[in-house]
């Protein structure tokens, strides 16, 4: 961990001299209970039923200043902790959103981010884009055009964050003239942030797998999202199903629904059965035994790329 923190320290020193907003997410529970109220600045979600007290914050922290690079390495060992398997699978969410750097002041970029960012108006309703996670933040940032990174990160210059495999994030505001004025999502875009919670089930299930039955190949993300958007048409619309949905399109192939087999599922599932209930009746297994029988065939590779 010590590695890992001084590692970005130097990134942090480096970006913006060792200057930067600690990105707080209380909505569990808050990490540090009542010891920076009187520093924190709140994001002002503008939503009348968001509870502004569990809403995301910024704290200032100069890391030359002992307190705060002790708040600062803090921070990063509890952002490691919420990544491990245990800590996953207890829902405990993740209170380390990142570290900002950015010339401006923390209200400025709170500000922002509450006003211009996290609520949208989409079919119909209003939506509480969850960009702190940075679980969120590393699928959705690859998927953004220049136009919307730019809108997204406003006065912010730089976030860093921890995703899966505790890997460093690194989002940089690319270079531009005037930004834009809002930020928002395309359709298909909702569509996938919509998905994410079945994907990462599914890759939750993998990390927790026996280390001798996990795959050294890097999580296929993208083709487990594209398979995702069939899934609606065959009938597979639940949270939870979509989760198993998502798990095989892991195990058997991102096109395993278009297996000959998987036929008698979707005949099922269009006339109102449950996906899982419609794999037992077909396989004789439970959904999640469903890969210790299943042979791919020559036209799918496990993990395609």
């Amino acid at each position: 961990m010590k590695n890992l923190s001084n590692d970005l320290r130097g990134e942090i020193e480096l970006a913006a001299s060792g200057k930067c907003l600690l990105w707080v997410d209380p909505a569990q529970s808050d990490p540090f209970d009542d010891a920076l109220v009187q520093r924190c600045v709140r994001v002002p979600i503008q939503h009348w039923r968001f509870a502004q007290h569990r809403a995301p914050y910024l704290v200032e922290l100069d890391l030359a200043i002992a307190g705060d690079a002790a708040l600062f390495d803090e921070s990063v060992e509890l952002a490691l902790q919420a990544w491990t398997v245990d800590s996953l699978y207890a829902e405990r969410g993740q209170p380390i959103c990142g570290w900002v750097s950015t010339q401006a002041s923390a209200q400025a970029v709170a500000n922002h981010w509450g006003w211009r960012c996290h609520v949208h108006g989409h079919d119909g309703k209003a939506k509480l884009l969850r960009f702190q996670d940075p679980g969120v933040r590393e699928w959705l940032w690859p998927t953004l055009s220049v136009a919307q990174q730019r809108a997204l990160m406003g006065p912010a210059a730089q976030l860093f964050g921890l995703g899966r495999n505790k890997s460093v994030l690194r989002h940089a505001c690319p270079s531009g003239e005037a930004l834009p004025n809002y930020f928002k999502l395309d359709d298909r875009q909702w569509q996938e942030v919509g998905d994410y919670a079945a994907v990462h089930a599914a890759w939750l299930a993998c990390a927790r797998a026996p280390e001798a039955l996990r795959s050294t190949a890097p999580f296929p993300t993208e083709a487990v999202l594209a398979s995702l958007t069939h899934a609606p048409g065959l009938g597979v619309t639940q949270e939870s199903e979509r989760s198993k949905y998502a798990m095989h399109a892991v195990q058997l192939g991102a096109r395993f629904y278009a297996d000959a087999r998987m036929h008698p599922v979707w005949e099922r599932t269009r006339a109102d059965s449950y996906y899982g209930s419609a794999i037992e009746d077909v396989f004789g297994c439970a959904a999640s035994a469903l890969h210790l029988q299943w042979t791919v065939s020559e036209e799918q590779t496990a993990w395609p790329t």
